[in-house]
């Protein structure tokens, strides 16, 4: 393996999690039929007194906000026929260290993707390596990205609580993100079960988009390998 290729194989390999990574987590920040799943589940409307028509009016609007359509988080509900601000001002500069990492996932998308696409070229036309070659890096990729996520889950499942914390110390840089779930109503309207749920839902998800990729670009080398081995009629 030449140095060029040697360092194509590194760019592609790592991009590939990132891909994924990145548009599963953007995703999951702008579905509201995740935000009322999780209203649904763990009853957000009982335990805040909110009506359920608000919540989904609270979370269009956090997804608006993630993706820069309105200046501030703030929103006005009624609860019990009174008009309130939902948010403090905690709560507020915490959503928008969240919108911030939202925004980075969007560029680490568009980043990696276009280097995939850079280093597909590259392999194609100026190595001259052939699809093949393309297809075992996808293969490798997925297997790199694979390995990842089932490290990840497994750490889910077993130690949720320390991999949430060590998330927010790692991605935040203050504690804003420590909130009081007796007073504040972010921590209401989100409870830790949410996060729970969707991170094996993304960790499941990205898994599932490795598998496909991986389970496509093997098959059709396989294809290829057992047509090339037959003899010609």
């Amino acid at each position: 393996m030449t140095i060029a290729r040697r360092i194509v194989f590194w760019i592609f390999a790592c991009c590939l999690p990132l891909l994924l990574i990145a548009t599963t987590l953007t995703c999951e920040a702008s579905s509201l039929k995740l935000y009322e799943y999780g209203f649904d589940k763990y009853k957000i409307s009982q335990a805040t007194g909110i009506d359920r028509s608000e919540l989904t009016k609270v979370a269009r609007n956090l997804i608006i906000f993630f993706n820069l359509k309105v200046e501030s988080a703030q929103i006005t509900v009624s609860r019990t026929g009174q008009k309130f601000n939902l948010f403090n001002e905690r709560e507020l500069v915490h959503l928008r260290d969240v919108r911030d990492l939202v925004q980075v996932g969007y560029w680490v998308q568009r980043g990696t993707f276009i280097l995939i696409v850079v280093c597909a070229l590259v392999l194609l036309f100026w190595l001259k390596t052939g699809w093949r070659t393309l297809a075992r890096y996808l293969v490798r990729g997925s297997f790199l990205t694979l390995s990842i996520m089932v490290f990840l889950a497994l750490w889910a499942l077993i130690g949720f609580d320390r991999l949430f914390i060590l998330f927010h110390e790692v991605s935040f840089s203050n504690e804003f993100w420590i909130l009081d779930p007796t007073r504040d109503y972010l921590i209401m309207l989100f409870p830790g079960g949410f996060f729970y749920d969707a991170t094996i839902l993304a960790f499941g998800a990205v898994i599932l988009e490795a598998l496909l990729i991986g389970g496509i670009s093997m098959g059709a080398l396989k294809t290829v390998k057992r047509e090339s081995s037959c003899p010609n009629s």
